[in-house]
C-alpha cells in the first residue's frame, strides 16, 4: 500500500507541476511551489510540507526553473521566474538554499527571489543554484516603439540648397528612449526637400512639404519650409542696347533675381550702380513676385563701351549690362593712317591698314567699335575690333581675286549715324601660270596656208587675270611657221599668225608660258591642196581581149605636197573597150577605182584618167592578146560570122578594135 501511494504522490506531484508552469508561462505571478501545494490542502502537500520540513538535509535530487524563456518588451518591465527543488523521491524540499545570478546586467537583473528587471535590449541567461544543482532560463529583452517624435521645432525651415540632420526620438511602453532600428525617413515631395536614411534633410527648392519618420507602425511628421536665397542675377530686358553718349537708353534694364534651383526669389532690394559717368534711375528696386527689378540707364558723355552693375546681398560679385554709347557724327574724326594701299591678288597688303579716331579737338576717341568690310571680294582680318587708348585700330587687308582696282569700307560706331571710311587699293595680278585660247582656235586651211584669222592667246594667274608682259613660246611638233616667242600686251594678251605645215591632216600649236612645263594646245585642221598629181596603181600589163583586166584600176590623186586629195571626181576613157564607171570619186585615200573590160584586138590599149575640171591627167597602156583558139568539131556546123565592132574613139586617137 505505501508502494501504491508513492506511486500516487509523484502522478498528483508532475501534474501540479506542469499546472504551475502553464500558469506562469500566462504571466501569472509567481509563487513558490510549497505555497502552491499548501493553498491547495491536499493530503499529498500536507505529507510533503511536513515531509520537507522535518528532512532540511535531505538530498537534492532535482532543481527546475519555471518558465525556461520569456521576454520583456520594455525597460524596467519584471519577469517572475520559480525554481522548483526535488528530492529522489520527487518530494518538494523547502528547506533548500537556491541563488539566483544573470549573465549579463546589461539585459536584465535578477533578486534573491527570482524576479528579473529588464535593464537593456538583448538577450540574457538567468541562473540558479542549489546545492551541486543549477537550472537556467533564458531571457530576451526587446523593447518596443511605442511613442516616436521628431525633435526640433514643429516647423524646419532651411535656406535652399542646405543640409540639415534632424533625429527621431523613440521610447517604449515606460516612456524609456530606445533605439528605433528600421526607422523609416521620407518628404511628401522630394522636389522641395529631399531626406536620406540617415535623418539628413536637403533643401532642394523653395517651397513647403513634410517630413516624416516610421517605425512599426509608428510616425512622426514635422512641417519643412525651404526659403529661397538669392544665388544669381540674369538679364530679361534690355540687352545690347545703344544710344548717343549721355542719351538715355530706349528700354529699361530688367534683371530677375533666382535661387539656387533657378527660381524666382521676390522681395530682394536690388542695386545698380551705373559707370562712364552715367546714372541710373532709380538706383535700388524691389524685385516683384517674378523675381524682376527694373531701372532705366542714362549713358555716361564719353563714347564707347558703358557699364551698368546690379548687386543683390548674399550674392557676392555684381552683374555688370553692357550697352553701347555711340560718338556723335558732328564731334567725330576718322583719319588713315597709312600711305598707300596696293598689293598682288590673294595676297595680304604690304602692312596693316590703320585707322584713327578723335573728336573735333583732336582728343583720342577710346573703345569705340571698328567694322572692317572689303567690296571686291577679298577679306580683312581685325588686328583691333575697338580703338585702342590712341583712338587707333588696325587690319590686315587679304585682297580679292580681281586684279585692278579694289575697295573696302571702315565703320566706326553706329552705321545709322557716323558714315563710313571708305579705302580703295591697286591690286596687280600674280605671276602667269597658265596660257588660255581667246580666239582662232580649230580652224581649218589648205596644207602650207597661213590660217585665216590669228590665234589669241591670253597669259592668266591662278585666279584667271590676265597678266602684261608675259612671255608665252610657242612650237609645232608637225611643222609650219610660228612665231617662237611672244609677249603679252597690258591686256595680257598676245595675237599669233600660224602658217600651217604641208602635211595634210589634223595639227597643233603648243603654248606654254617661258620656264613653264604646262602646255596649252590650239588644234587647227590642215586640208589637201588642189589636185596636182595623177598615179595609176600597179595594174595587170597584159590582158585577154574583150575581157576584163583581172583587178580593178585604181588612179591617186595628190596635191602639190603628194597629200590624198578625197572626194575628187577623176573621168576614165579607154583606147578601147569599155570602164565602169566612167566618172569616180576618190576617198579618203585619194583613190579612185574603176573596172576596165579590154577592147576585142590585140596589142596596145590606152586607158587615160583625168581629174575633173582640171589638166591633172594620166594614162595607162595594156598589152592585148587575142584569146586562145577552140578545136572545132567534125560534125559542127560552121561559126556564125561574127560582125566587126565599130571603131572607138579615144583623145588619142581612132582605135578600132
Amino acid at each position: 500500500m505505501a508502494r501504491a501511494a508513492g506511486t500516487r504522490f509523484r502522478l498528483e506531484w508532475d501534474t501540479t507541476i506542469k499546472r504551475l508552469a502553464a500558469l506562469l508561462s500566462a504571466g501569472a505571478a509567481g509563487v513558490s511551489i510549497l505555497s502552491f501545494l499548501a493553498g491547495r490542502g491536499t493530503a499529498g502537500s500536507r505529507a510533503a510540507l511536513g515531509a520537507g520540513a522535518a528532512a532540511a538535509d535531505v538530498e537534492l535530487a532535482r532543481l527546475e526553473v519555471t518558465p525556461l524563456a520569456d521576454t520583456a518588451f520594455a525597460l524596467g518591465d519584471t519577469l517572475p521566474l520559480t525554481a522548483l527543488a526535488a528530492d529522489a523521491r520527487g518530494l518538494a524540499l523547502t528547506a533548500a538554499a537556491v541563488h539566483w545570478m544573470s549573465d549579463d546586467s546589461t539585459v536584465a537583473v535578477v533578486d534573491s527571489a527570482g524576479q528579473v528587471v529588464a535593464r537593456g535590449p538583448g538577450v540574457t541567461s538567468v541562473t540558479v543554484a542549489a546545492g551541486s544543482r543549477a537550472a537556467r532560463a533564458r531571457i530576451w529583452v526587446l523593447p518596443r516603439v511605442a511613442q516616436l517624435a521628431l525633435e526640433g521645432d514643429s516647423v524646419l525651415r532651411l535656406a535652399e540648397g542646405e543640409t540639415r540632420r534632424v533625429s527621431a526620438v523613440a521610447r517604449d511602453a515606460r516612456g524609456h528612449r530606445i533605439a528605433a532600428p528600421g526607422l523609416q525617413w521620407s518628404t511628401a515631395d522630394r522636389e522641395i526637400a529631399a531626406v536620406d536614411t540617415s535623418g539628413a534633410v536637403r533643401a532642394v527648392a523653395p517651397g513647403s512639404t513634410t517630413l516624416a519618420a516610421g517605425v512599426e507602425g509608428l510616425l512622426a511628421q514635422s512641417r519643412v519650409e525651404v526659403m529661397p536665397v538669392p544665388t544669381s542675377l540674369a538679364l530679361v530686358a534690355g540687352a545690347e542696347q545703344r544710344a548717343a553718349a549721355g542719351q538715355r537708353l530706349g528700354a529699361p534694364i530688367t534683371v530677375q533675381v533666382l535661387s539656387r534651383s533657378g527660381r524666382p526669389v521676390p522681395n530682394a532690394v536690388v542695386r545698380f550702380e551705373a559707370g562712364s559717368g552715367g546714372r541710373a534711375e532709380p538706383d535700388s528696386a524691389l524685385t516683384d513676385a517674378r523675381g524682376f527689378a527694373r531701372t532705366a540707364w542714362i549713358l555716361g558723355p564719353v563714347p564707347g563701351r558703358q557699364r551698368l552693375a546690379a548687386l543683390v546681398a548674399p550674392i557676392d560679385s555684381p552683374f555688370v549690362v553692357l550697352a553701347e554709347a555711340d560718338p556723335v557724327p558732328a564731334n567725330t574724326r576718322i583719319t588713315i593712317l597709312s600711305d598707300s594701299l596696293a598689293g598682288r591678288v590673294g595676297a595680304p597688303a604690304a602692312a596693316p591698314v590703320a585707322i584713327q579716331v578723335t573728336d573735333s579737338t583732336g582728343a583720342a576717341l577710346a573703345d569705340l567699335p571698328v567694322a572692317w568690310t572689303a567690296l571686291d571680294g577679298g577679306s580683312f582680318a581685325a588686328l583691333d575690333t575697338r580703338t585702342d587708348t590712341l583712338g587707333q585700330a588696325r587690319a590686315i587687308w587679304t585682297f580679292g581675286t580681281r586684279a585692278g582696282r579694289q575697295r573696302a569700307r571702315v565703320q566706326v560706331g553706329n552705321p545709322r549715324t557716323v558714315p563710313p571710311l571708305r579705302l580703295a587699293a591697286t591690286v596687280r595680278p600674280a605671276p602667269p601660270v597658265a596660257v588660255r585660247l581667246v580666239g582662232g582656235g580649230g580652224q581649218r586651211a589648205a596644207a602650207g596656208m597661213p590660217l585665216a584669222r590669228p590665234v589669241v592667246l591670253e597669259a592668266v594667274d591662278s585666279f584667271g587675270n590676265p597678266v602684261a608682259g608675259a612671255a608665252i613660246r610657242l612650237t609645232t611638233p608637225a611643222g609650219g611657221a610660228a612665231d617662237s616667242l611672244v609677249e603679252t600686251g597690258p591686256d595680257g594678251q598676245a595675237s599669233v599668225r600660224w602658217t600651217l605645215s604641208v602635211t595634210a591632216g589634223p595639227t597643233s600649236l603648243v603654248a606654254r608660258l617661258a620656264g613653264s612645263k604646262a602646255a596649252l594646245e590650239i588644234p587647227a585642221t590642215a586640208e589637201p591642196a588642189a589636185p596636182a598629181k595623177l598615179r595609176f596603181a600597179p595594174a595587170p600589163p597584159t590582158g585577154i581581149a574583150g575581157q576584163s583586166l583581172s583587178k580593178p584600176v585604181q588612179v591617186t590623186v595628190t596635191d602639190r605636197f603628194g597629200n590624198p586629195v578625197p572626194e575628187v571626181a577623176v573621168t576614165f576613157q579607154p583606147s578601147a573597150g569599155r570602164v565602169s564607171p566612167l566618172r569616180a570619186v576618190t576617198d579618203e585615200r585619194g583613190v579612185a577605182t574603176t573596172r576596165w573590160t579590154l577592147g576585142f584586138s590585140a596589142g596596145k590599149q590606152n586607158l587615160i584618167a583625168q581629174v575633173k575640171a582640171t589638166r591633172v591627167r594620166v594614162g595607162l597602156s595594156v598589152t592585148v592578146r587575142a584569146p586562145a583558139a577552140k578545136a572545132k568539131p567534125a560534125s559542127a556546123a560552121p561559126a556564125a560570122v561574127r560582125p566587126r565592132p565599130e571603131p572607138v574613139r579615144s583623145p588619142l586617137g581612132t582605135v578600132v578594135p
